[in-house]
């Protein structure tokens, strides 16, 4: 007599059978610590149904394998099948696989409970055989398939676990060699109308996944791990898991690397068909536009010789402006060292830019030896960075294809020979493409003042007379720099600034020389607290000294920089708060986003600038604003708030003071 117990499992068997989603759900709850999404049932579906040939193609990381797994432990206990295989990229793999399965059939207490023990007579590592007469094999990519038949019964269910890896997708024979065995060999050993489950990831643009999707005869779904929804915005495919955030953080941990097309391949499962070119005419989008205020950049990959067969100096000047690239120069030419500098100094006093970025590859001291010299010689510093070669240019240069294809570079104007030579990459010249590509490294991190804008910025800002003006300085042993200040009520202006090589004992003398012509004979000199320790290892003070002129103690930098900061936004009668000549260039450059925090690997941000000539300009600013506080404060009052240390020097004061 059937009891009510066994009715019930009886029933919840029924049940399970007809609903694949639910019986994953139910049967392997330990295995779901996340909130299963849309998209694993929709695998459940496809791994259940009729189709004879279903291909999975999900991002890194999609639970794919975990999914297959439950598939086949499901199906076996329903004797779905009779003579089951799994082929992984080696018969380790594959067995591992099987161990998984084996597991849940032995110690599955909801299986153990409908089904009774499977544990059958044959339970090896690569063979199994349950209860119920159902048979799973595991076997690697390229073994033989002598023996995969039991009992005279051909395989009439398959599981193509990842068969490819990095190095068998690294060559084209590597990969025909693959597609051979899968079709005169895994296929054939089949039974007719076995049904072929693959799951896979883009290892390769040509890859065996690729390759069976054009056949057009498998059944094909694509997951990747971000889409766009119907209402334009971005969605995360699996959100318990893998935020936007996260996503964001991988995709630039990937961008950093220059390997955004491996990015595009193992997490948004999109290949690129090597039979089409990396760039095409298409990609290219010219916008004519005037550069009026943007932050730029410029990159030199300068060529040894000049010989017609030799490479070009490659040469961009480029904007970063929001997610867009946009490109004011870009050219390639035969030039000798001395034409290479020129031209440095050409762009420099053009462009202004932020840096000046020169590839490295053992040229640097050809260049670099001569740009110092020449730096001496004109008594003008420019920008220059070397940046490390990358360790294989075609894969670099490449990695700016998502980016064009994206619509995130534009062309300024016209320029024919990036053009041409993105057009043919990877045949001929590339050098061009090549100095682009620096682009991605050299994209600006957090700058400290992100509200800055160019409401800030005033084109030919006048002295004004009869107003004080301050001259706030910066030291290092590298660089002396110097800011120009003048304080209208509550409003700071920036009229000129200077940057000298050396030391204080080597810059200070030229740059008080160039104050005078431009502020006047009387100005007053501030520099940072550090400046008056006992062990000052700069000398500032010594310098002053020597010149027969004195310097006043700034605050604090970080005090100083909210004062910007809240000066930036401010308004006075309509007009900012904060005022930047288009003089005071290196100023300008350290607002806009030279004086900036590294995005560092992971997504998050340093805590300090860069230590660079920006951070010593822009701390000088910092430390006399902090100290300027309390005038700027009182709007315009006549009467200074001035204070005097432990040691009798007299400063501009930040504190309160009584009327």
């Amino acid at each position: 007599m059937t009891t009510q117990t066994e009715r019930d499992k009886e029933d919840l068997i029924v049940r399970l059978g007809l609903d694949h989603r639910l019986a994953h759900q139910a049967l392997f709850p330990h295995r779901h610590p996340d909130a299963t999404p849309p998209f694993h049932f929709e695998i459940i579906d496809d791994l259940h149904g009729p189709s004879h040939r279903v291909l999975e193609l999900a991002f890194r990381g999609a639970a794919k394998s975990t999914i297959a797994e439950e598939y086949i432990a499901i199906d076996a206990c329903y004797q779905r099948f009779k003579n089951f295989i799994i082929v992984g990229e080696s018969a380790t793999r594959a067995v591992e696989r099987l161990g998984a399965i084996k597991h849940e059939i032995d110690f599955n207490e909801h299986i153990n409970t409908l089904f009774g023990g499977l544990h059958g007579k044959t339970w090896n590592e690569d063979k199994i055989e349950l209860m119920n007469g159902v048979v799973i094999q595991a076997f690697g990519r390229g073994q033989s398939m002598r023996g995969v038949k039991h009992n005279d019964v051909r395989p009439d269910g398959c599981l193509i676990d990842d068969i490819e890896d990095e190095e068998s997708v690294n060559t084209p024979e590597g990969r025909d060699k693959t597609q051979r065995w899968l079709m005169r060999t895994l296929l054939p050993a089949l039974a007719p109308g076995a049904k072929v489950r693959m799951l896979a990831n883009m290892l390769d643009p040509d890859c065996l996944a690729v390759r069976l999707r054009k056949t057009g005869v498998w059944t094909v779904r694509e997951y990747p791990w971000e889409y766009v929804g119907a209402d334009g915005q971005r969605r995360a495919i699996w959100p318990a898991r893998f935020s936007l955030e996260h996503i964001d953080t991988t995709r630039h941990e990937y961008e950093e690397a220059g390997m955004l097309n491996e990015y595009q391949q193992e997490y948004m499962v999109q290949a690129v068909d090597p039979s089409t070119r990396v760039f095409t005419s298409a990609m290219i989008k010219v916008e004519p536009q005037v550069k009026s205020w943007q932050p730029t950049y410029a990159m030199y990959d300068p060529a040894r010789s000049v010989k017609v067969t030799s490479a070009h100096t490659g040469k961009v000047v480029f904007s970063w402006v929001g997610t867009k690239l946009v490109i004011w120069e870009g050219d390639g030419q035969l030039w000798m060292p001395d034409k290479i500098i020129d031209d440095m100094f050409a762009t420099n006093d053009q462009y202004q830019p932020i840096k000046i970025g020169v590839e490295k590859e053992g040229l640097e001291e050809f260049i670099l030896q001569p740009l110092r010299a020449e730096q001496t010689r004109r008594q003008q510093i420019i920008p220059v960075e070397v940046m490390p070669a990358p360790v294989g240019k075609l894969a670099f240069i490449r990695s700016l294809q998502p980016f064009f294809a994206a619509d995130e570079v534009v062309f300024a104007k016209d320029l024919p020979v990036l053009m041409q030579q993105l057009l043919s990459f990877p045949t001929g010249r590339i050098d061009v493409p090549n100095a682009l590509a620096y682009a991605l490294r050299m994209r600006p991190g957090l700058p400290v003042y992100e509200n800055f804008s160019v409401n800030n910025v005033v084109d030919g800002m006048k002295l004004t007379k009869g107003s004080a003006c301050y001259l706030v300085l910066g030291a290092t042993r590298q660089f002396t720099t110097a800011i120009a200040v003048q304080i209208l009520g509550n409003q700071v202006r920036v009229i000129g600034d200077w940057v000298r090589e050396g030391d204080p004992g080597a810059g200070l003398d030229g740059i008080l020389t160039e104050a005078r012509l431009l502020c006047g004979q009387r100005f007053t000199l501030y520099a940072g607290p550090q400046h008056w320790n006992a062990y000052d290892p700069i000398g500032l003070q010594p310098a002053a000294r020597k010149l027969q002129t004195s310097i006043k103690t700034g605050g604090d930098v970080a005090a100083g920089r909210e004062e910007l900061r809240k000066r930036i936004e401010g308004l006075t009668h309509g007009r900012p708060q904060l005022e930047i000549s288009t003089v005071a260039r290196w100023t300008l450059n350290g607002f806009a986003g030279g004086y900036a925090r590294k995005v560092v690997k992971g997504g998050g941000v340093e805590g300090m600038a860069d230590d660079n000539v920006y951070r010593v300009l822009m701390e000088g600013l910092e430390t006399f604003a902090a100290a300027a506080s309390g005038a700027l404060a009182r709007d315009g009052e006549d009467t200074p708030n001035y204070a005097t240390d432990a040691q009798g020097r007299r400063y501009l004061s930040a504190r309160a003071t009584h009327r």
